[in-house]
């Protein structure tokens, strides 16, 4: 991040990451907050916005003045997620810090987590400058709870303009859910935000239209058509005979103690709807590959609304506790039409489109059945895959297919065939549930020395530090193509007969070190393929590891992002 204004936020990114989370405090009191002049404010915040911070049918939600402080933000923040539909898998930290922050921070027990960090000061200026719109600062933590969702990995030195408009994209969904109207929703970037790019982030136009993205999806997603590009949350009516879905609650977070706002909020919030997104037929967003991705906020989707709402829920339910246990996310799309793509194509679409799943970790799944066409796909994130190995769910989807739908279509309700639908989502949770997803190790230098000294000691693979563990690594690739039979970079060759490809890399500790890479991976990663010769921050499972330093080090790859 090289903004002359950037100060505050590029010493979040640059340095918070190798900071303990004690260490956050000490940050907190050294940093001096002077008030700006509304000039000044606009000027920080495009500083901010251009580093790695901040920068369903709608639900009643008066957004309370954040400005407030005394944990107002975390109950905002508690406050979104019941709207994602998604766990948390971050801490919120209320503090001195110069705006806001999504960072990944290093705990004292060495593990990285993610943190979103905010200044109330920060937000109460923001309401000023827009007017005392209370909706502009819920949709700064609504774009900082994007990326950590999203799973996106925040390197030192700033952020990326596609991930930064993924963020974006998520909040617009996530406030027309919440009611907001998409003026509102967008009421911070048309504020404050140059028209111009920045080196890390898009100017003002492509943000908003970000925005206006997600916000619209959000709309037609639960079936709002044409009326969705009026700008208002539109109430969409509940289909006869079917009971409604359970809603988030629409208290405001605000305390009931909390005084009001010096000036009222002029957000009026929507009505509660009358329709519940599991009884009507939901519409997703058109297969794309130039789309831009977003996260989603349920685990099944149905557009043909056939689907029985009771066992629905349930399923719906599992898979958000499997989630919030694991980090797992297994997505069902039962689809009426392909868009003259096969099942495959459109549930990888689906899986970079709806981002299922953290893409550091690759824990998502995305299981398409699509009677109409007769076809059926499982496609799994580069984690899941390792842990299902030869299953075949697609097969099982399939056999739904053939044997249920004819039911299903005949009475325009599956019932129990519900059930039996889920099944295969069901097998990926639980052969996910013991898998460790927590990225263990902020080096390979750390992992192998955690490897090395276990060497020579019996310890049974539930018990050791190192086994199958994710370690977060940084190095260049010098070989994207090593021979075979080189036993200085050794390259498995069974794992190349099962479709992976080799890719070698030097770690930044000088460790040879093989990773083994899904092809589809690549496709789903922001940045684009590896690149013979980039330096690229890593995450990655361990697969073998040698305590000697002159031994190849193989680990699968989950994803990657090329470094500054």
């Amino acid at each position: 991040m090289k903004h002359r204004n950037v100060r505050p936020v590029a010493f979040a990114c640059a340095t918070m990451l190798g900071l303990a989370v004690g260490g956050l405090a000490m940050a907190q009191k050294t940093a001096a907050i002077a008030k700006p002049s509304k000039a000044q404010l606009a000027a920080e915040l495009a500083a901010t916005l251009q580093a790695c911070s901040y920068d369903g049918s709608p639900l009643a939600f008066s957004p309370p003045d954040l400005s407030k402080g005394g944990g107002t933000g975390k109950q905002v923040v508690a406050e979104i997620m019941k709207y994602t539909g998604l766990p948390a898998n971050f801490v919120v930290v209320e503090g001195k810090v110069p705006n806001a922050a999504a960072v990944i921070m290093q705990g004292p027990d060495k593990v990285p987590r993610r943190v979103i960090a905010y200044n109330p000061g920060f937000m109460g200026e923001v309401i000023q400058a827009t007017k005392s719109n209370n909706w502009a600062p819920v949709s700064i933590m609504a774009h900082e709870i994007g990326h950590h969702l999203s799973g996106h990995t925040i390197v030192p030195g700033g952020s990326q303009p596609p991930i930064e408009l993924e963020s974006d994209k998520f909040s617009g969904f996530v406030l027309y859910k919440m009611g907001a109207p998409l003026a509102d929703a967008q009421r911070a970037i048309a504020t404050l935000i140059p028209e111009k790019d920045g080196e890390t982030h898009p100017g003002r136009k492509k943000r908003l239209a970000a925005i206006a993205s997600g916000w619209t999806e959000a709309c037609e997603l639960q079936g709002g058509g044409a009326a969705c590009q009026g700008g208002k949350p539109v109430i969409v009516a509940q289909a006869q005979g079917q009971a409604p879905a359970p809603v988030p609650s629409a208290t405001p977070a605000t305390p009931a103690a909390q005084p009001a706002p010096a000036q009222a909020p002029t957000i009026t919030a929507a009505p509660m709807p009358a329709a519940a997104p599991a009884s009507v037929a939901q519409v997703l967003p058109k297969a794309d590959a130039n789309a831009l991705p977003s996260k989603g906020g349920q685990f099944i989707y149905d557009e043909f609304g056939i689907l029985d709402p009771a066992i629905r829920a349930q399923f719906e339910a599992q898979m958000r506790e499997h989630a919030e246990k694991t980090g797992v996310e297994i997505v069902t799309l039962l689809v009426k039409d392909l868009g003259g793509k096969s099942a495959e194509d459109y549930a990888h679409a689906m899986m970079r489109q709806l981002r299922v799943g953290k893409l550091d970790v690759g824990n998502g799944a995305v299981l398409v059945a699509a009677p109409e066409q007769g076809q059926a796909a499982a496609v799994l994130g580069a984690g899941v895959a390792l842990e299902m190995g030869s299953h075949d769910k697609a097969g099982q989807l399939d056999r739904w297919i053939k044997t249920a739908w004819p039911l299903c279509k005949k009475k325009h309700a599956c019932g129990n065939w519900t059930e039996n639908l889920m099944l295969a989502a069901d097998h990926i949770r639980r052969d996910t549930r013991h898998a460790d997803w927590t990225i263990a190790f902020n080096s390979l230098g750390d992992l192998h020395k955690a490897d090395a000294a276990e060497s020579g000691q019996r310890v049974k693979p539930q018990d050791s530090k190192t086994w199958h563990k994710i370690t977060r690594l940084s190095g260049t690739v010098e070989n994207l193509s090593p021979p075979t039979g080189i036993k200085s970079a050794y390259v498995n060759e069974s794992k190349i007969k099962n479709g992976k490809k080799a890719v070698l890399m030097r770690s930044s500790e000088g460790l040879t070190t093989m990773l083994y890479v899904d092809p589809r991976t690549e496709a789903l990663m922001p940045g684009g393929k590896l690149e013979q010769g980039k330096t690229y921050s890593v995450i990655a499972r361990s697969d073998f590891l040698s305590w000697n330093p002159r031994d190849t080090q193989s680990l699968d790859l989950l994803s990657y992002v090329a470094a500054e």
